[in-house]
């Protein structure tokens, strides 16, 4: 059975993968119903605040991976889903549906340190079709991964203003009277957010591979990798490992 490059059958998986497909669905489900309840109680009250248009983009956003499945023919990682999915409950149902965007005050903030510090992951995603993956240096790693989060934050800031200009949102804030379109100090702070949270992940990369804390790192690459990559990072550490103990024992012996 291959994990990657084929579609590969519910009966076919893992009982691991299974259990964690079965949670990720669920907890998509959930979000659904209660996005589109949310949506009928908007249009039964004429809701001033346009949220009925935010509820139906995140019942797109849910879906969204499983349609992409289908579309690539692969089944993407349960852990990437599980990310993408709490991401969304937080920063598109509780944030955009639930309207604590503008109820708490530091709420935007939480989110895009949340965003910079989870599609800091993609980048390893994407590194990992490569077949050299375990021999990238982790400053190489650490970079990409930088550089994709701060594209993705580029392409949101993008869709906040398209949504302000075409569907009447307020993604970026209310208009300031007499000037005609909101502060780009928000804008500003949102980009500082998604910095931080890449530097967040960046530090966690940092301990897990030069300390003999792994900070769930390990347990990152190999959910994300083939299996053929795994292998490699394991035989790869396991000499890192022993050099290390060789460099303390001649230590030792020369005291």
């Amino acid at each position: 059975m291959k994990k990657y490059g084929n579609w590969v059958k519910f009966e076919d998986l893992k009982k691991k993968d299974k259990i964690f497909r079965i949670i990720n669905l669920i907890l998509m489900t959930l979000m659904l119903c209660v996005t589109i309840g949310l949506l009928a109680y908007y249009i039964s009250i004429g809701d001033k605040d346009n949220r009925m248009v935010s509820c139906i983009m995140m019942c797109v956003v849910y879906i969204l991976p499983f349609i992409l499945e289908l579309i690539i023919r692969r089944r993407i990682q349960n852990l990437v889903i599980f990310y993408y999915l709490v991401y969304a409950l937080v920063a598109g149902l509780v944030g955009s549906a639930l309207n604590m965007y503008y109820k708490i005050s530091w709420f935007d903030i939480l989110v895009h340190i949340m965003a910079g510090y989870t599609f800091s992951f993609f980048g390893i995603l994407i590194l990992s079709r490569l077949e050299k993956y375990h021999s990238l240096k982790p400053i190489t790693i650490i970079i990409f991964c930088f550089f994709c989060t701060l594209s993705v934050e580029l392409v949101w800031e993008l869709i906040e203003w398209f949504s302000d200009l075409v569907l009447g949102q307020t993604a970026q804030g209310n208009v300031v009277p007499g000037y005609g379109a909101p502060l780009v100090t928000d804008t500003d702070l949102d980009m500082l957010c998604n910095l931080i949270g890449g530097l967040i992940f960046a530090v966690q990369f940092l301990i897990g591979k030069f300390t003999k804390y792994s900070m769930g790192i390990k347990f990152f690459e190999e959910e994300l990798l083939p299996e053929s990559q795994k292998n490699e990072i394991k035989t790869s550490d396991e000499l890192l490992k022993n050099k290390d103990d060789d460099s303390d024992e001649n230590k030792n012996n020369d005291e």
